[in-house]
């Protein structure tokens, strides 16, 4: 049964990618970016992240260690949690349109998006990416998933933060007011 589980996991994670290559074919034209350089630190903390949580490499024996113990009721949990992070991104990137990017830009016709999941925190995509990803590693239960949890946070938060950079240069006031309505910047009023 937890074979089940965690193909099931896998299946999710499936999901997201293929929902998110297909939306990136809708996207509309960039007209402002974040300098190429200021995106190495927060990839190279989500590809680490990504790394250490999704394969077996490293192979150090001491990332295998496990911090919980194997059992269907925790790896059903982590199903669920990495179900609603799913949802949660999903929801975000559809809602956000051709507006979406992976990298920080400003698109043609750029719309400040703040319904839906936006208006319980500015970056719903990330949210949901790091919930999934959180489900994931409780689900396995070992170290390696524990020391990607950090990584992937810092850089979707360093990753957000450059996008609302550009974001408060293109809406100035409008930005300023959602921000301090929705002052969760990846996790809902706390980040």
């Amino acid at each position: 049964m937890l074979s089940v589980v965690h193909s099931l996991i896998n299946a999710i994670w499936l999901v997201i990618g293929l929902w998110w290559a297909f939306t990136a074919l809708r996207t509309k034209r960039a007209v402002k970016a974040q300098k190429p350089s200021s995106r190495l630190v927060p990839v190279a903390l989500l590809a680490s992240g990504a790394m250490l949580l999704f394969s077996p490499w490293p192979a150090f024996d001491s990332l295998g260690w496990r911090w919980l113990a194997v059992s269907l009721p925790t790896a059903v949990l982590g199903l669920l949690l990495t179900a609603v992070g799913a949802l949660l991104a999903i929801a975000a990137r559809t809602r956000l349109g051709g507006n979406w990017s992976a990298a920080a830009v400003i698109k043609e016709g750029h719309e400040l998006v703040s319904s839906g999941p936006y208006a319980w925190v500015r970056h719903p995509m990330y949210c949901g990416a790091f919930l999934a990803a959180a489900g994931t590693a409780f689900a396995s239960g070992e170290l390696r998933g524990v020391i990607a949890l950090p990584l992937l946070l810092t850089g979707f938060w360093l990753k957000a933060r450059a996008e609302e950079r550009l974001l408060e240069q293109e809406f100035g006031a409008r930005y300023d007011a959602y921000r301090h309505r929705v002052p969760g910047r990846i996790l809902p009023a706390i980040l």
